[in-house]
């Protein structure tokens, strides 16, 4: 068939029923009894208000009302009055695809408002959309989410925002008129916020948190708070309102210190409060998942380059901000391993893990980023300078962060084939472009520092 939309006996489950729609790229799908003969149509939205308001999910979706019961037949196919009435309810009730039935009422095909249309040269006024997924994002006007929401909107997913906008509105002005963005200002830490949030939603990416060391050593309680409790009231909230695919935003901060390449197996071995909470909260929410509810964690390597909330407390960024602004590069150590990883890129995994079939990033841990990208510090600097003209290096011995680890991607290139698109070097000459041209003021500003806020996002 052209359209694949999901074929559903009547006897299948309602859990059952929006995990199939669920791996399909649409959001309907078109119920038959046993015999296969058609019986109407639903939504994966219905099916989820009906659980919500007290339905089992191990009951039948024939136990309840259809969204709609039309259908074609080859005969009403070829009769231009029949086809022009059903276009016009099809368009007066926002009914995308029909199917075809044969004489025995089993589909043979489906056919689209416009395929019908078309075929009769039926006068369409409007089309209605097809509805495309809605995603939640949490902290989507933060460094990586202000990217990974422009990145979802130009792939035609429909986006809601929360966040707290600590950092101000800035960072969606260019997408504040985007038809397919709602933004809802909100604190993930309330209860109401966090549930209300989830209505009509059909995948959540939770990025909000305290991000880092310095932040979460001097706001303890809210690190807790935040990373922790926040997160596993979100999940279990995406549980009962039964949508199954959430991202996690994890870090790979949680390996700390580690002399060989780290795989996902590998033991963790947090030196922050941070990577504790991080590591806490993947426990908790990868014990929820189950065949209904598949969680996706993705661990991420040091994030650099420009986004519209920028940030100069990230290794490459911090580097670039000070050739520009002293002349000069600080290393402190320079020995220490860091897995780096583009902020473009990292978006980029964010939006294959929604599009990816649920089978394969379900339930699953995925360190991000690329085996290229594992540098020395010292590697960092000599990169930057050279890519910058020649700045030159300071280099004092103490080493202020006890982090030292290389990881391992091979996993994720295998489930997903990524590859990174962005090199370090090319990131510092655009901050430094931005930093010389004015496009960015000031860099000392404490908008740019994650760590003079309360909540904050990778």
């Amino acid at each position: 068939m052209k359209y694949p939309i999901v074929l559903v006996k009547r006897s299948v489950s309602i859990q059952k029923a929006i995990q199939l729609i669920e791996q399909s790229p649409f959001d309907s799908a078109f119920v038959t009894d046993e015999a296969g003969s058609y019986l109407g149509s639903l939504v994966i939205s219905d099916l989820r208000r009906l659980l919500i308001s007290g339905a089992h999910g191990e009951e039948e979706v024939g136990a309840y009302p259809y969204k709609h019961t039309y259908k074609l037949t080859e005969k009403s196919l070829r009769n231009r009055k029949q086809a022009g009435s059903m276009v016009s309810d099809m368009q007066l009730y926002g009914i995308r695809y029909l199917p075809v039935v044969g004489s025995d009422r089993k589909v043979l095909d489906v056919i689209s408002l416009e395929d019908l249309g078309r075929l009769h040269g039926s006068k369409i006024e409007s089309i209605p959309t097809e509805p495309s997924r809605r995603v939640l994002v949490v902290g989507g006007a933060g460094y990586l989410g202000s990217v990974l929401t422009g990145k979802l909107l130009d792939r035609g997913f429909r986006v809601r925002i929360l966040d707290s906008f600590i950092y101000g509105r800035r960072s969606l002005e260019c997408l504040a008129n985007n038809e397919n963005l709602e933004i809802l200002e909100g604190d993930l830490r309330n209860i109401h916020t966090c549930v209300s949030s989830l209505a009509e939603t059909d995948a959540v990416v939770l990025l909000a948190a305290i991000v880092g060391d310095p932040a979460s050593k001097v706001r303890p309680t809210e690190t807790i708070e935040t990373n922790v409790l926040a997160a596993q009231a979100l999940a279990s909230a995406s549980k009962l309102h039964h949508i199954n695919r959430f991202i996690y935003a994890s870090t790979c901060s949680v390996y700390g210190i580690g002399s060989d390449l780290l795989d996902e197996e590998a033991p963790l071995n947090p030196v922050s409060l941070y990577a504790r909470t991080k590591i806490e909260s993947e426990k908790i929410i990868l014990g929820m998942g189950d065949e209904y509810f598949s969680p996706t964690i993705l661990r991420m390597g040091t994030l650099y380059g420009y986004s519209p909330r920028m940030r100069f407390d990230l290794v490459v960024n911090t580097m670039s901000m000070k050739s520009f602004a002293n002349g000069r590069i600080q290393v402190f150590g320079g020995k220490q391993w860091r897995p780096l990883l583009g902020v473009e890129d990292a978006a980029e995994v964010y939006v294959r893990c929604l599009e990816a079939n649920l089978a394969t990033v379900g339930n699953q841990i995925f360190n991000v980023g690329s085996d290229d990208q594992n540098y020395q510090i010292d590697e960092v600097a000599e990169k930057i300078g050279a890519a910058l003209g020649g700045i030159p290096i300071s280099r004092d011995n103490s080493n202020l962060d006890a982090r030292d680890y290389r990881v391992s991607f091979l996993k994720l290139n295998r489930a997903l084939g990524f590859k990174p698109a962005q090199t370090i070097d090319s990131a510092a000459r655009t901050i430094f472009e931005s930093l010389q041209s004015g496009r960015i003021r000031n860099p000392e500003q404490r908008i740019y520092y994650n760590h003079y806020f309360d909540s904050a996002e990778e």
